[in-house]
């Protein structure tokens, strides 16, 4: 049976978790996963008219997946209803499988993972904040306080007391908003390219998360120690849970 994701029209994060966990619960039932291409994505702030094909040459799977034909029909899987219970409840036997490394192949295939290129210890810290394109809708999941994420770092800090750290916050707002969380070792990168942010998170030594499908996919593809807090999105077993 040929099968694909459900038309959808949300963020980046989002986006791309249903097309991953799609594709490996396809994968998984010996399902046909056909590819759909991205034709609207959330958060273009700039509106940048290359905005859909940076999303694609991002997660790099174009090009690695038989794409669907507009003119045949295929069953359209329901994420909520269908895949998401699935993958939830089998995510480490998911992120184990050789499907999930199909995706992270791809996804490595077109970059550096020396994304950083220093000689640190890098810890990317994703801290969700309320944007336009939420409408006021965002609720507690952008409200984490600094301090949530301070408490982390400082763990980190203990933890790798022997690394030469360097924090790299990646947000929305203004640095005013952030000034508890300076220090000589914490970088901030507000209101910033968000094809380098997510490459900054999956490419660190530590990554993390907010409640948020953006940094939670990063995770998900990522090699890096994990901390979560929790959501609705369940965690891996070996991921840290800070509460």
């Amino acid at each position: 049976m040929d099968c694909t994701i459900a038309t959808t029209t949300d963020g980046f994060g989002a986006q791309y978790q249903k097309i991953l966990q799609t594709y490996i619960f396809c994968k998984f039932y010996n399902y046909n996963f056909l590819y759909k291409p991205f034709s609207a994505v959330e958060h273009n702030y700039d509106n940048d008219i290359n905005y859909v094909d940076k999303v694609e040459n991002l997660i790099n799977l174009k090009n690695n997946i038989t794409n669907i034909n507009p003119n045949e029909t295929i069953r359209e899987l329901d994420y909520n209803s269908i895949v998401r219970p699935f993958f939830e409840s089998n995510i480490d036997i998911c992120c184990q499988s050789e499907h999930m490394k199909f995706i992270k192949d791809c996804y490595w295939s077109n970059k550096d993972k020396n994304f950083f290129n220093n000689e640190r210890f890098n810890v990317a810290i994703h801290i969700r904040r309320e944007n336009y394109v939420d409408r006021g809708l965002a609720g507690d999941r952008a409200n984490t306080p600094n301090s949530y994420y301070l408490k982390v770092m400082n763990q980190i800090r203990e933890k790798y007391k022997d690394k030469n750290i360097l924090f790299h916050v990646y947000s929305q707002g203004f640095i005013n908003n952030f000034t508890d969380l300076a220090s000589n070792n914490v970088k901030f990168y507000l209101n910033y390219d968000v094809f380098k942010t997510f490459q900054g998170l999956v490419s660190s030594d530590v990554l993390v998360i907010s409640p948020s499908s953006f940094s939670y996919v990063a995770a998900l593809i990522s090699d890096a120690e994990i901390y979560y807090k929790n959501f609705w999105h369940n965690p891996k077993k070996e991921w840290i849970i800070i509460s």
